[in-house]
């Protein structure tokens, strides 16, 4: 009995609900949103005519429960609330509620019948009856204890009602669950979107937030052990790893190091090559990364130079502009690279040096030779 009063009191509370529809405002129908904000997505519509059932009003806004469980704000300038007794399909669990409490009635006499009848046995086994008294305060244990499934099994009925299919469900409030933003197939999980197509898929930013620590990032690990990662630290540099080691580096002031932790010009390569704050390309040329050292002679020199082939071109992924320069695959072997795609401005600035210096040593024996005569 104690059950079916909880019951009797919980009936009415759900069923009552309030209907919001169009005002008069309305010429054919008003957007039903994610949230209670105008730029937030459009999930549904509700049409001159039509009604949707009142969760619960919010400053400016109406939540309505759509189909299939799902929630939506509409907002309170185009719409308005109408009394549950304009909803004609809700009237109808309201009787269903009152039965329980007539038949209440009923099974208060029949408790009566049997303590009617008690009277002859209770002189008969009144001994017995002193261990019977303990059983009963033992059997309402069990009562205390069901009014607490009672509430889940309401819970349990609301996500059937309120969640909608494959979406992690979240308590808006106690006794009231609807469908949270995360979705989930078994196999994939969305979050802000329905489609997910990897793993994890987010529709919009995902923040990282250092709160206990001097590091934030974005760790990916490998079965083999091998990491990559994204990390912001304290002291504004951010860093980006593969295998388990720091390669590209970008400090507060914006200059990036590859392969170095501290870069002191815009770009900046381990290998010392950088460019300058200026916009120069500077090679490293320090004798001490170098081997094998020997001068290059006039005639391999002039014999390099005489075989190149100046060219006017344009690049393919450059349209409408022209440059010159040289073919990789055309220059003689002293200025061409191991793979013969690439070449280095040095090298022929190098052949072209060893030339000019050879015809000026010419110009000055000339001119020695003419003033001497």
């Amino acid at each position: 009995m104690k059950r079916l009063f909880i019951l009797w009191c919980l009936l009415p509370v759900a069923a009552a609900a309030d209907v919001v529809v169009p005002n008069d405002n309305v010429q054919n129908s008003v957007n039903v949103r994610l949230e209670a904000d105008a730029t937030s997505d459009v999930v549904g519509e509700l049409k001159r005519g039509e009604t949707l059932p009142l969760v619960r009003s919010v400053e400016g806004w109406y939540e309505v429960m759509l189909e299939g469980g799902a929630t939506g704000y509409v907002s309170a300038d185009w719409s308005r609330v109408e009394d549950e007794a304009d909803a004609p399909p809700e009237p109808q669990p309201a009787p269903v509620a009152e039965t329980p409490p007539a038949a209440e009635p009923e099974p208060a006499p029949v408790a009566e019948t049997p303590t009617a009848a008690e009277p002859e046995p209770a002189p008969v086994a009144e001994t017995p009856p002193a261990a019977e008294p303990e059983p009963a305060p033992v059997a309402e244990t069990p009562p205390a204890a069901e009014p607490e499934p009672a509430p889940s099994a309401m819970l349990q009925r609301d996500v059937e009602l309120k969640g909608g299919r494959d979406y992690v469900v979240k308590i808006r409030k106690p006794g009231e669950l609807v469908h949270s933003q995360i979705f989930d197939d078994g196999n994939k999980v969305g979050i802000g979107t329905a489609e997910p197509e990897q793993r994890l898929e987010v529709n919009g930013s995902i923040r990282i937030h250092d709160q206990n620590s001097s590091v934030a990032g974005l760790m990916i690990t490998q079965s083999s052990g091998d990491t990559g990662y994204i990390m912001h630290n304290r002291a504004s540099t951010l860093t980006i790893g593969a295998g388990s080691i720091d390669r590209i580096t970008v400090d507060r002031e914006g200059n990036v190091g590859i392969g170095v932790s501290r870069p002191q010009h815009p770009l900046e390569m381990a290998n010392g090559a950088h460019v300058t704050a200026g916009g120069v390309w500077t090679n490293r040329s320090s004798r001490d990364g170098k081997e094998g050292i020997m001068p290059l002679t006039d005639e391999e020199a002039r014999a390099a130079v005489m075989a190149l082939e100046p060219v006017s071109f344009g690049y393919r992924a450059e349209q409408g502009e022209r440059y010159v320069g040289f073919i990789a695959e055309d220059v003689p072997d002293l200025l061409a690279s191991k793979d013969r795609r690439s070449l280095s401005a040095m090298d022929i600035v190098a052949a072209l040096t060893r030339v000019v210096q050879e015809q000026q040593r010419r110009i000055d024996r000339l001119e020695a030779e003419l003033a001497a005569r």
